[in-house]
């Protein structure tokens, strides 16, 4: 709800480009500048974390039918490439069919998740509501339940992180000062009311929850389905509709994944701008990013060869860099909101607005009143809440293994921006291209 509600930019860069406006003049470009590295941090994190989580659904899948299968590292990796690859395929050579390809998912997804959701309830026997409602696990031996819950709270935040998805790929949408804030509510609102229909149907129906957390699967909802059906096909059936929705959303992250980097390197924000910022001149495609992005996601997946556990680091990552840049706009955009900062576009008399020295305006979006400061305030309280735990450990008593090294990664990505910037970013960055015309370059 706040990203909908950010004053008129419809740019690929998102936040940086949020924070680039309403920053006050003496810090606008460094701020903005460590934003648009967060915001590459956290979609790269979520790009692989996503390749990630793919295959080794796909390895699950096997698992369960062939219980004497024996998964390995190797594997999985292989498995992360091809899953990797059907994504730059979509993005690249099918990059025409994208528009029609993601409402073809939105089709599916309605349809998979009553597929799913009906057998569940018709063929599941039902537990008892203090079961589902009362009963507390604290399966990372923490000092107290509290703390446990708080930690735990890591999973569920990744599942709605990206909203700001749209926003990357609004250069490309027509009218986009109204469909991509629509858009961002309308996920939120329908995907948050399916998965807690979803989660409340599957604690229902789940009966030998020892057996759950241990399934050789890796997944705990594969053997929920599985005890549910009774059927290893019927399970099976059900989880590979997961795995398929999970495959489709890999070509809307790698999309605006690439976008954001493009948009980054467009504003000479990245090393190596010159290269990245350069698109398909036939289908307008920013492909040296996609490919950048997949080199990078390449790289990571090496770390599965060592340890899947370690690989999970990088949920954390993604956790933290997108938070940390949704901190920084919405900070921005409530000091702009109480001292009067941004204006109604119909009283303006500025030519041009939202751009540094000039007015700031609403878009057609706007929370009235009090409720705005209030969801912002609301917002940030949220968002510190999980950036501190993203740098916590799953479990303890902590050991190399379980080791959260998400604050020494995000650590030294904000210190080499910072470097970068000082050795020659502040010379090169100006800040978000407002407008683009032939070959004039006008910037914030």
């Amino acid at each position: 709800m706040v990203q909908a509600d950010f004053p008129r930019a419809p740019t690929a860069g998102g936040q940086y480009h949020w924070v680039s406006m309403l920053a006050p003049m003496s810090s606008q470009k460094f701020l903005s500048y460590i934003t648009g590295w967060l915001t590459v941090l956290g979609w790269q994190a979520a790009f692989a974390t996503a390749n990630f989580v793919s295959s080794k659904l796909i390895q699950g899948l096997i698992v369960m039918t062939q219980p004497d299968y024996d998964p390995k590292p190797y594997q999985h990796m292989l498995l992360f490439w091809a899953v990797m690859a059907f994504a730059v395929f979509i993005n690249v050579l099918a990059s025409t069919v994208l528009p029609k390809f993601e409402g073809l998912i939105l089709v599916l997804h309605i349809f998979g998740f009553f597929a799913i959701l009906l057998p569940l309830l018709v063929l599941g026997d039902h537990q008892d509501p203090h079961q589902v409602f009362g009963l507390w696990l604290n399966e990372g031996h923490f000092p107290t339940q509290g703390l446990s819950f708080m930690v735990g709270l890591l999973g569920p935040v990744f599942m709605f992180l990206g909203a700001d998805g749209a926003v990357h790929m609004s250069e490309e949408i027509q009218n986009a000062p109204t469909v991509v804030p629509w858009s961002i509510l309308s996920s939120i609102v329908i995907n948050g009311a399916l998965a807690f229909a979803m989660m409340i149907a599957t604690l229902f129906i789940t009966q030998d929850l020892e057996t759950v957390l241990k399934s050789p699967t890796g997944y705990p909802f594969m053997e929920i389905f599985k005890q549910a059906t009774g059927s290893t096909g019927g399970a099976t059936t059900m989880a590979s509709i997961v795995t398929v929705m999970q495959l489709f959303a890999n070509v809307g992250l790698l999309a605006s994944c690439s976008r954001m980097s493009w948009s980054f390197a467009r504003d000479r924000g990245l090393p190596g701008y010159k290269w990245l910022s350069k698109v398909n001149p036939r289908t307008s495609i920013p492909v040296t990013t996609i490919i950048a992005t997949s080199i990078i996601s390449v790289l990571l997946s090496l770390i599965i060869l060592g340890s899947s556990t370690a690989f999970n680091n990088i949920v954390s990552i993604c956790v933290a860099g997108l938070s940390a840049s949704y901190l920084l706009a919405i900070c921005l955009l409530l000091w702009r909101r109480i001292t009067g900062g941004i204006r109604n576009p119909l009283i303006t008399d500025s030519t041009v607005t939202n751009t540094p020295g000039f007015d700031l305006t609403w878009g057609p979006w706007r929370m009235p009143g009090i409720l705005g400061p209030a969801v912002n305030l609301f917002a940030i309280a949220y968002v510190l809440i999980i950036l501190f735990f993203a740098f916590w450990p799953p479990e303890t008593p902590v050991t190399d293994t379980n080791m959260n090294y998400c604050v020494l990664v995000t650590g030294v990505v904000v210190t080499f921006s910072i470097i970068w910037y000082l050795v020659g970013g502040r010379r090169d960055y100006k800040g978000p291209v407002v407008q683009t015309l032939g070959s004039q370059r006008f910037v914030s």
